[in-house]
């Protein structure tokens, strides 16, 4: 051990040795000591607390690399305009990236603090980044009215350390040219200015710094702005943003803003892309986005209660109309909407996400115009009814309807003809998009949905389905044809692999498997996912699945599956022919063998009538079941489990009476050796 530990010691003293030959102090006088590395861009240097001078001659930098392009200050608390004296006289980096970097320590930053900077070429980016700031005071023109490419500052720590607003001097950029600037995680913060100011900026970012008002700063901002982000501050009104006509995005997400009026976004014709969402939106007025030519608008997590607004001529009117021939997607998620009819008119709309609102019927042609529309994610309402062409005229791959109170896919509306004037029909609402769809997601019904499986074979380009958490019953399993004239169906789709069935959090039993038997050439064409712990069982036997549940790696069980899923198979038979049914008739159920090897058995109700539950005759020659049982193992299965029971036992009785013998004797020849000692005791005693 003591060798180990001299050789660990050998081991640092030569890696200090090495860095000491690396880091070289190229600079070292009253306010900072910096250290660099030969060969290498990285220059580090830690201020020193014993002074209050911020002179630094870079002049007497020693380096035999001066091309060093990022430097790191540690606890450096001021800069003057002597701070960076023959910086870029030093440094000749004209045309490349420059990069400092100031962490913890910054108290104050006066006037012209980067006028050495000016000095550089246009095509020479500066980066100034600040991180951890202490009091950060700006002194006006602090900036130096220079040229950079980004400043980044984080976690100003004033309201921190005096329990006060900060306040932000944009004075100090007078005058400047950015192409960004990022203010993050201030605390509270507050925008300040000794007279007009003007900042040039294609890029500002001032987020989460419990900002209550902006127009400040927006009047500070020339109109060459491109993005605006103001996001995760305390805004309750935005100001008008009209003159910037060269904004392409803005972000306010997660502020309190309650309204918006039409004096805010009007006519800003580059704007593509708003961001409005996890505000207390109550009302947008109607003309709020006239001369917008909007692609993408997000509104999630507000409180609008409509899309439309009624006039004062009585008319109704929705903010969404100006963007009829521009928005491609709308995201209204977690609002308090009772319909989306003013999205009828939207010809270029491709993705619509109406999640948790409070939508209980979708009508006919809620898309009229959307010829477009691709994904419709309504889940989390409560639909409890869908018009069989509500999705008519649109090419939906992706529809979302999880956890409303649909009871069918099935509809069953009066429809008109040149031959019948009005007659109803059974139908679906999936029908107008059989050829589209490809992710169709059901999951976390509140009613017990009916499926019919008819009209899922209907949809050609089904790839995902997701049954998740669905109460399954008889109703769950259907093959019926929507409308007795029409041809059977031709399964296309292509398999292997065929469409995916999400089954997660669902126990399948025994009932499901013999429900499934009319069902079977479907769901042979598919892949089934189910939970990887899920109970072993004669359904879980016979599909294949995409994970095998863990209880099919013991071929114990499997063994057993195989004969009982036999006889459950031939009891199946007989029940869908109406033969030998009885509702004393029972199997041994196999849904606990995957943790203990006791049985339980269960009944077939006479209840699961064939009109509910399973296919009448003349539905069973729709599709001619070719499930195959499961194959038998080689040789007579019962024997092989009476033989792996009883040969264990034989040897273990047999090694039980070995040791009761050895026991036995053991014991004896003790009493025995007892006996003597007594005896040769007694004869001892009696010669005395």
């Amino acid at each position: 051990m003591t060798t180990l530990n001299f050789i660990f010691c050998i081991i640092q003293l030569i890696s200090i040795i090495n860095w000491v030959k690396l880091e070289n102090v190229c600079l070292d006088n009253s306010v900072l000591t910096c250290s660099c590395q030969d060969n290498s861009q990285f220059v580090t240097c830690v201020g020193k607390d014993s002074t209050n001078d911020s002179f630094v001659d870079w002049a007497s930098f020693v380096t035999t690399n001066y091309y060093q392009n990022y430097f790191t200050f540690f606890n450096l608390t001021r800069l003057t305009h002597l701070t960076f004296t023959n910086f870029s006289s030093t440094f000749q980096l004209h045309g490349q990236s420059i990069q400092l970097t100031f962490n913890n320590g910054i108290d104050e930053i006066g006037e012209n603090a980067f006028q050495s900077f000016n000095e550089y070429t246009d095509s020479t980016t500066i980066e100034i980044t600040f991180t951890a700031p202490q009091n950060f005071k700006l002194a006006d023109y602090a900036f130096a009215q220079g040229k950079y490419y980004k400043i980044n500052i984080d976690s100003i720590q004033y309201s921190h350390i005096h329990n006060l607003p900060y306040e932000f001097n944009l004075k100090s950029m007078d005058g400047t040219r950015f192409y960004s600037m990022n203010i993050k995680n201030c605390g509270d913060m507050e925008f300040i200015s000794n007279g007009s100011s003007t900042i040039e900026l294609l890029e500002i970012v001032v987020s989460n710094c419990s900002l209550t008002n902006a127009s400040l700063l927006i009047e500070s901002l020339t109109t060459s702005l491109t993005s605006l982000d103001l996001t995760s501050n305390h805004l309750i009104a935005i100001p008008s943003l009209k003159k910037f006509q060269q904004l392409t995005k803005i972000d306010l997400k997660n502020n309190f803003v309650e309204e918006i009026t039409v004096n805010i976004f009007n006519n800003m014709a580059s704007l593509s892309r708003l961001d409005l969402s996890y505000n207390q939106i109550r009302n947008i007025e109607p003309d709020s986005f006239v001369g917008l030519e909007l692609i993408d608008l997000r509104l999630h997590n507000n409180r609008l209660t409509s899309l439309e607004t009624i006039t004062s001529d009585n008319h109704t009117r929705s903010f969404l109309h100006p963007l009829d021939e521009s928005l491609t997607e709308l995201v209204l998620s977690n609002n308090f909407l009772h319909d989306i009819n003013a999205v009828k008119h939207m010809i270029e709309l491709e993705n619509v996400i109406v999640c948790c609102n409070q939508i209980k019927t979708l009508n006919e042609y809620i898309f009229q115009k959307g010829h477009k529309v691709k994904l419709v994610d309504l889940s989390y309402n409560q639909i409890e009814y869908i018009n069989t062409m509500a999705f008519a005229e649109t090419v939906i791959s992706n529809l979302n309807l999880a956890g409303n109170r649909l009871s069918s896919l099935e509809t069953n509306d009066s429809v008109s003809s040149d031959t019948s004037p009005l007659k109803n029909e059974t139908s679906s609402f999936l029908y107008p998009i059989s050829h589209t769809l490809s992710n169709l997601v059901l999951a976390n019904s509140t009613n017990s949905i009916e499926i019919n499986w008819f009209i899922l074979i209907k949809l050609r380009t089904l790839f995902y389905l997701d049954l998740f958490g669905l109460t399954l019953t008889e109703k769950s399993w259907l093959y019926r044809k929507t409308d007795v004239h029409s041809e059977d169906s031709i399964i296309h789709w292509h398999h292997p692999p065929g469409p995916r069935i999400f089954l997660y959090n669902i126990r399948l039993t025994d009932d499901d498997y013999c429900l499934t038997r009319s069902i079977v050439d479907i769901l042979n064409m598919t892949i089934l996912m189910v939970d990887i712990e899920h109970p072993c069982n004669c359904f879980i036997y016979s599909y294949d699945t995409e994970h095998r549940p863990y209880c099919l790696y013991n071929q114990t069980i499997v063994d057993e599956l195989s004969r009982q899923c036999t006889s459950i198979d031939l009891f199946c038979e007989s029940f869908l022919n109406n033969t030998t049914t009885s509702t004393s008739t029972k199997w041994t159920s196999l849904s606990s063998l995957s943790t203990t090897t006791q049985t339980t058995s269960f009944e077939i109700i006479t209840t699961l009538t064939s009109s509910n539950t399973l296919v009448s005759t003349t539905e069973q020659n729709i599709i001619i079941s070719t499930h195959i049982l499961p194959e038998k193992p080689n040789g007579n299965p019962q024997t092989k489990i009476i033989l792996a029971a009883v040969i264990p036992s034989t040897f273990a009785v047999v090694f039980c009476l070995i040791a009761i013998y050895l026991y036995r004797r053991k014991e004896l020849n003790k009493l025995t050796q007892d006996i003597e000692m007594l005896n040769e005791t007694l004869h001892t005693n009696n010669k005395k």
